[in-house]
């Protein structure tokens, strides 16, 4: 893959990533919460876990198209998803510390957001050196 692609890859996946977690959550929120190992314990819960996993999931989805659609914005979603990713991975490791939750599915999750910090930041630096016609 070109390295002018590299960039479109990231926001396309993270696209399709944030959509279907969204979407997910959305369509059948007691499903979604039961695979991620939680429980609604009020009927409260479910509007907070809509508006999280739901609605601001798939904001960032159409964060995201936006930037694909129109080249000027995509330095600033490349930041945004690595400070994001930074989060997940930061608040997860919090929460592997304080639980001690070394579990298989939380080493995974933190790797590939590490993974996903790297391509991101990669992606915000390299896109100051290409013109805007190379699509990056």
């Amino acid at each position: 893959m070109q390295l002018k692609y590299l960039g479109r890859v990231y926001l396309t996946l993270n696209l399709l990533i944030f959509a279907s977690i969204g979407l997910g959550a959305l369509v059948n929120p007691e499903a979604f919460v039961a695979a991620i190992g939680m429980s609604f314990v009020s009927p409260a819960a479910v509007p907070e876990f809509l508006a999280t996993y739901g609605g601001f999931m798939l904001a960032i989805a159409v964060i995201l198209l936006i930037a694909l659609a129109m080249r000027p914005h995509r330095r600033a979603a490349y930041a945004a998803l690595s400070l994001s990713y930074i989060g997940f991975a930061l608040g997860r490791l919090f929460g592997m510390l304080t639980t001690g939750s070394f579990d298989e599915r939380n080493l995974l999750f933190l790797a590939l957001e590490v993974v996903m910090v790297a391509w991101g930041l990669f992606c915000y630096r390299e896109s100051r050196w290409l013109p805007l016609q190379h699509g990056h």
